[in-house]
């Protein structure tokens, strides 16, 4: 989606991890797996994303009752390509993620 775009995102990886490891796998937050593993497990794991301008968002969220499904913000889309992770301190994540590829 970003690359197609042009455009980057940054990732808010204290949220995500806490939203995404916390419901779907609950065991997560025990000492089962350390944060890093953790990181990597939510980033390369292929959950679905959509994005959408500020002015949508009580849309999103009216969407998100409707459809009885769950709609978190994580992150932003920014004009700068390429995706940075940061934490709850907007201190930038170092790593290598791969992402999920549905395609191959």
């Amino acid at each position: 989606m970003l690359q197609a775009s042009g455009m980057g995102a940054r990732v808010d990886t204290s949220i995500a991890i806490n939203l995404i490891a916390s419901n779907k796998y609950p065991t997560w937050t025990s000492a089962a797996f350390s944060s890093e593993k953790r990181l990597e497990l939510v980033l390369s794991g292929g959950d679905e994303a959509c994005t959408a301008p500020a002015s949508a968002r009580a849309a999103v969220q009216a969407a998100s009752v409707q459809a009885q499904t769950r709609v978190t913000r994580i992150g932003c889309i920014e004009a700068e390509a390429g995706i940075r992770l940061v934490d709850a301190d907007e201190a930038p994540v170092q790593g290598a993620f791969r992402s999920f590829d549905h395609f191959g």
